[in-house]
């Protein structure tokens, strides 16, 4: 995977926007992950492995943010 560097400007407001908006986008994954886990089938496992991939690259991009921001990552509660 390629990786830029990402330099913007945001006021707080935006930063909250932004990371609500990521938080979100985390949550639906999870939620894919719970409503996938009542099926039984090697496609359903491949979808757990994208979603799960999903959430962690989501998890992390909240992480970088909270610590560009706050010194230390924290974390929101999943689901």
């Amino acid at each position: 995977m390629r990786k830029s560097l990402l330099n913007i400007q945001l006021d707080d407001e935006q930063v909250d926007e932004l990371v609500a908006a990521l938080c979100a986008y985390r949550d639906h994954f999870v939620e894919l992950i719970e409503l996938n886990a009542e099926i039984i089938s090697p496609h359903a496992r491949e979808n757990d492995k994208q979603w799960q991939n999903k959430v962690s690259q989501v998890q992390e991009m909240i992480d970088q943010i909270n610590e560009s921001l706050y010194g230390a990552p924290t974390r929101e509660p999943l689901g």
